[in-house]
């Protein structure tokens, strides 16, 4: 019995597939150095696993680590350092799911010694339109009585510790640290209720 032969492929055939043969192998050698690429260039960071409100002791609990892409202009904490971060306290409220940035926990608490911290609803339109941030310094003017022609006394120095949202009547609450000698004068001020807020310069 004869078997019958199969028929030849052509030669350009041939070497068509090798051609695809070698395009999968480069292929993949490219994925593959890609890969090792995108994993070498992310780094371990820590990350909040649960919300923490401002001021509230930060315990091991409330974080992990995680790896993620270096993006430039994004400041993280390193997740070696996170044993360092046990302990501390929340500058800021920290959420579920953020990454923490340097400047989000602290050791100091507010007020500290010769400091008062004191708490002044101001109408919107009386704010900066950019807002305020914990750490801007400000200077407290109050609004002249219409009323009266009375001269509206020197503003007092502070420095902005919290800022509320805005409550049912609209009214901000911005927390604000002043000297000792400056609080009662403030708080004064704070209940009339005509007072507002101008941003000075931070320190560099």
């Amino acid at each position: 019995m004869t078997v019958p032969k199969l028929p030849h492929q052509p030669r350009q055939r041939r070497r068509g597939l090798l051609l695809v043969g070698l395009l999968a192998m480069t292929g993949g050698g490219v994925l593959a150095a890609q890969t090792v690429q995108q994993l070498s260039s992310r780094s371990l960071v820590v990350v909040m696993t649960r919300d923490v409100p401002i001021g509230r002791q930060v315990t091991a609990n409330d974080m992990a680590t995680t790896l993620v892409g270096a993006e430039p202009g994004v400041a993280t904490v390193p997740g070696d350092r996170l044993p360092q971060i046990v302990g501390t306290r929340a500058a800021v409220t920290l959420l579920a799911g953020t990454l923490l940035s340097p400047k989000a926990t602290t050791d100091q608490l507010t007020p500290a010694p010769q400091q008062q911290l004191v708490p002044i609803a101001v109408k919107p339109s009386r704010l900066p339109a950019r807002g305020f941030a914990p750490g801007d310094p400000v200077l407290v003017m109050p609004a002249p009585d219409p009323t009266t022609r009375r001269i509206v006394p020197t503003g007092i120095a502070a420095v902005v510790d919290q800022v509320k949202e805005p409550d049912t009547d609209g009214m901000v609450v911005v927390d604000l640290l002043v000297s000792d000698m400056d609080g009662p004068k403030l708080a004064s001020l704070a209940a009339d209720g005509r007072v507002a807020l101008v941003l000075t310069p931070r320190r560099q």
